[in-house]
């Protein structure tokens, strides 16, 4: 028992030492992401940013979008900026920090190693955090998504699947176009709906008809600020559901659970009005509605991660289990793949 206790009490201690940290985008007035905030419970030192560039992967990141983090620069080697895209990087910290003279050598060496710098407030016109608001379109057109769905989630017929998207030509088109915009097979491109079908398999095609829900309507070339963010939280779902070691076919209802949880958002009615054609499982109902379950924890987690670096989402990760390292690992995985999907549908 007392080995088992500070087994437990070494991986509280070591998990301490790793930064809570949280992920929000900054959006100009269109609603694109130009920028993520990195925020985290303490302002980032040498050997935190390292572990967050490598480990988790925010190096990978910062090749899809600029990324803001707090840090405290006379705690950095400027050498961490090797290999990285220059000024991706963007270090912020506190306006009367940049006019202390005792400070200026360090923040000249940590520019010239290839850091951005910024101090006091983000630039103007700038939008943090998750918005979201409704997208006008063509009601008919989600309609006949939300059937397709329904299709492919109780496994009908490739036949009948294909019947009804035949009905609406840019249905096919739409989907093929999102599918190939990120890379789905090096060198080789789905260029029929049948294909998409044979190739993509069941549970591929189920989720980028969820993503599709969420992409701009025919004939507006405006962007759609939802499909990022839901594409975030499915993700991040889904990478919670993988390291804590659930089944693959629990990954599938975390993404699905991320996905529809801004689908009354998206249709401005009840989800449960809008999920009720769909036969979705119990589970993912009752995450959806009752946020009850432990889908229902892990969505509670990841909205609690929207607010920021906060003792509740601290709180939420010990409920789950869930590491803040392996929370940090998966949020940056999910934030450069909404971040590609943004960019191209």
């Amino acid at each position: 028992m007392n080995n088992d206790a500070e087994t437990m009490d070494a991986r509280m201690n070591s998990d301490a030492k790793f930064p809570l940290i949280a992920l929000q985008p900054a959006c100009n007035a269109d609603h694109v992401w130009v920028a993520l905030l990195l925020d985290a419970d303490r302002p980032l030192d040498n050997a935190a940013l390292a572990q967050l560039l490598g480990d988790c992967a925010l190096a990978e990141l910062l090749a899809e979008t600029p990324c803001v983090v707090q840090a405290d620069p006379l705690a950095l080697d400027p050498a961490l900026a090797a290999n990285l895209p220059r000024e991706r990087l963007i270090l912020r910290f506190p306006l009367a920090q940049a006019g202390d003279s005792a400070r200026g050598p360090a923040l000249a060496a940590l520019r010239q190693a290839g850091f951005g710098l910024m101090t006091g407030d983000l630039p103007a016109g700038w939008q943090v955090g998750m918005i979201t608001p409704a997208i006008k379109g063509d009601p008919t057109a989600r309609s006949v998504l939300l059937k397709l769905l329904s299709l492919v989630t109780r496994d009908a017929e490739s036949a009948e699947i294909e019947a009804l998207v035949k009905r609406d030509a840019s249905l096919a088109y739409k989907l093929l176009k999102l599918v190939n915009s990120v890379a789905f097979m090096p060198g080789r491109h789905i260029e029929s709906f049948s294909q998409a079908l044979v190739l993509l398999g069941r549970r591929q095609l189920q989720r980028w008809l969820m993503l599709l829900l969420f992409a701009r309507p025919p004939g507006n070339e405006t962007v759609s600020p939802l499909l990022p963010q839901a594409a975030l939280r499915a993700n991040l779902l889904e990478g919670m559901a993988r390291r804590k070691g659930l089944a693959r076919d629990d990954w599938d209802h975390a993404f699905m659970i991320g996905m529809f949880s801004l689908l009354d958002t998206l249709f401005g009615q009840p989800l449960a009005e809008i999920i009720a054609p769909l036969h979705l499982s119990d589970e993912v109902t009752r995450a959806l509605l009752e946020g009850s379950g432990p889908f229902g924890a892990l969505l509670k987690t990841v909205r609690s991660g929207e607010a920021g670096p906060t003792p509740e989402l601290g709180e939420a990760l010990a409920a789950i289990g869930l590491s803040r390292e392996a929370w940090g690992a998966a949020l940056i995985e999910a934030a450069r793949w909404a971040v590609m999907i943004g960019k191209e549908a």
